[in-house]
C-alpha cells in the first residue's frame, strides 16, 4: 500500500498540514530543518504525491492547455505544428508540466472550454497561431485565464512569441533582388492569421523600398497548404507576363509551387526561382532543395511554456517575444535567365 502524508506526519509527530506545506512549498512557510526531515522521510517511505490533492493545496494543476490552429481537419499534418509541439512538450517535461491538448475549440464548444479554464484542469493556455476570429482566445481573456500565444494575433494583454517576420521576408527578397530578380511574386498564407498578413505587408514594403511596382496578379493565395501553393503557382505561370521568382509564405506552399512548376514544364531555378519560409524538414528533401527563411519554431514553443509558467507564478517572463530569422540558401534560387548578369 502506498505511503501517504499521514504516514510521514505520524513518523515525525507533526501535523498533516505541516507535511503538506513542506512537500508543496507552501502556501505557509515551513522551517528548512523541518522540510529537510519531511523530504528525508518521504524518500524513505517511497512517498508518491497525489497530484489532485496537491493541486487543492497549491491551486495549480501543473498542466498546460494547448489550443492548436483552427485550420482544417488535417491540421496535425502541419510541419509547423509538429515543431511547435515538439518545443512545447520538451520544455513542459523539463519543467515537470503535463500538457492537455484541446482538439475542439470552435464556437459551439464555448461553454466546455470556459469550464476547463475556470475549473482548475489547466493553469493556463498556449494558443498556436490563432487567427483573427479565434473564439478560444476571446474566451480565455474573458475568464482572465493566463495565456500566451505562438505567432498569434496581436491582442492586448496576451504575450505572443513569433519570429521576426519583417526581417525574414527582407532577407528572402533581398536574396532574390541581389540575384537580379525584379519580377517577384508572392504566394500568401491565410490572411486571417498574423504571420501571413505580416509577411504580405513586408513583401509590399520591400517592393516599395526598391521602387518595384506592386502587381495584384502577382500575389496568389495558397492558404499555407501544398495544394494551395500548386494552384497559386499555376495561376502565376499562366499570366501573359509570369514572374521570374516567387516568395512563398511557408515551405509547404513552396513545395507545392515547385511541384507545379515542373508540372507546367518549368525548371527550378533555371526558369523560376522559389523561396519558402519556416525551414521545415520537407524543404530540404524535395528536388531541388528549397531556399528558405528558418524560424526557430521549437524555440518559440519552449519560450511560450516558460513565459506561461512565469505568468502563473506571478513572475515577469524572461524570454524576448521576437526571435531572429535566418536565410538558408539552397538550390531553388538562381539568377534569372533574362537577366543573368
Amino acid at each position: 500500500m502506498a505511503s501517504t502524508i499521514k504516514d510521514i506526519a505520524k513518523r515525525l509527530d507533526i501535523s498533516v498540514s505541516t507535511v503538506s506545506y513542506a512537500l508543496n512549498g507552501g502556501p505557509r512557510k515551513v522551517p528548512s530543518s523541518v522540510r529537510a526531515q519531511v523530504l528525508a522521510v518521504a524518500k524513505e517511505l517511497d512517498y508518491r504525491p497525489n497530484r489532485v490533492a496537491r493541486s487543492m493545496v497549491t491551486g495549480r494543476s501543473d498542466t498546460i492547455g494547448i489550443v492548436p490552429p483552427e485550420v482544417s481537419e488535417d491540421v496535425f499534418l502541419s510541419p509547423y505544428l509538429h515543431l511547435a509541439l515538439n518545443g512545447i512538450f520538451n520544455e513542459a517535461g523539463r519543467l515537470h508540466q503535463d500538457v492537455l491538448l484541446f482538439t475542439r475549440c470552435n464556437e459551439t464548444d464555448r461553454e466546455e472550454l470556459t469550464s476547463v479554464l475556470v475549473d482548475g484542469r489547466v493553469d493556463g493556455v498556449i494558443f498556436i497561431a490563432p487567427h483573427f476570429s479565434e473564439k478560444a482566445v476571446e474566451i480565455a481573456m474573458s475568464t482572465r485565464a493566463p495565456c500566451v500565444s505562438i505567432s498569434g494575433v496581436p491582442l492586448e494583454g496576451v504575450l505572443s512569441f513569433c519570429v521576426d517576420n519583417e526581417a525574414g521576408v527582407n532577407m528572402a527578397l533581398q536574396h532574390l533582388y541581389d540575384l537580379g530578380h525584379r519580377k517577384i511574386a508572392h504566394i500568401a498564407g491565410r490572411l486571417d492569421m498574423q504571420d501571413a498578413l505580416v509577411r504580405l505587408q513586408a513583401y509590399q514594403a520591400f517592393l516599395r523600398s526598391k521602387r518595384i511596382p506592386y502587381r495584384e496578379e502577382w500575389v496568389g493565395m495558397g492558404q499555407f497548404m501544398i495544394e494551395g501553393g500548386r494552384r497559386a503557382m499555376n495561376a502565376l505561370l499562366s499570366l501573359p507576363e509570369p514572374p521570374t521568382a516567387v516568395f512563398c509564405a511557408n515551405d509547404e506552399m513552396a513545395i507545392g509551387a515547385t511541384l507545379e512548376a515542373y508540372a507546367c514544364n518549368r525548371r527550378v531555378p533555371e526558369d523560376i526561382s522559389i523561396v519558402g519560409f519556416d525551414n521545415s524538414p520537407g524543404a530540404e528533401h524535395v528536388y531541388p532543395a528549397i531556399t528558405t527563411v528558418a524560424q526557430p519554431i521549437s524555440d518559440l514553443g519552449a519560450a511560450a511554456v516558460r513565459a506561461l509558467r512565469a505568468i502563473v507564478e506571478n513572475r515577469e517572463p524572461e524570454d524576448t517575444p521576437t526571435l531572429p530569422a535566418e536565410l538558408i540558401v539552397r538550390a531553388s534560387t538562381a539568377r534569372p535567365t533574362e537577366n543573368p548578369q
